[in-house]
């Protein structure tokens, strides 16, 4: 392996260990309803929690070195059915978020800001998981 291979590896892997990321979910529904949510990683059972209008629960963690970090929620409010999402999929989210994901949860799906190349912020809404 070259040194400069070594070195790009060495730096993207003391980037990733320099780097915490935070999700924040924030409820907001149209209709000022309480947001139930379970969240999970492959590891870590984050438990439930209800959220009141404008309300947010964080996730802390360090991203892992090879992009496999992963964390879904379940979401759930009145009478409506159990719909899922992945807060933060490694592969999608790293270059997006910055350091700081946060995600404005609407009946139709969550939003949040992202990053764009040109260093400015849109809202972009997503569909709910099948």
């Amino acid at each position: 392996m070259s040194v400069l291979v070594r070195s790009v590896l060495l730096l993207s892997m003391l980037t990733l260990a320099l780097t915490h990321t935070n999700v924040y979910i924030t409820n907001n529904l149209e209709g000022k309803e309480d947001l139930n949510i379970h969240c999970k990683s492959k590891d870590d059972d984050l438990g439930q929690h209800v959220l009141h209008i404008n309300q947010d629960f964080k996730i802390s963690f360090e991203p892992n070195y090879f992009f496999g970090t992963l964390f879904f929620c379940s979401f759930e409010w009145g009478n409506g059915p159990l719909l899922h999402f992945d807060v933060y999929d490694q592969s999608r989210d790293y270059y997006k978020c910055d350091d700081d994901c946060t995600w404005y949860v609407k009946k139709d799906g969550p939003c949040r800001d992202e990053l764009q190349l040109d260093s400015t912020y849109n809202r972009i809404c997503y569909k709910w998981n099948p």
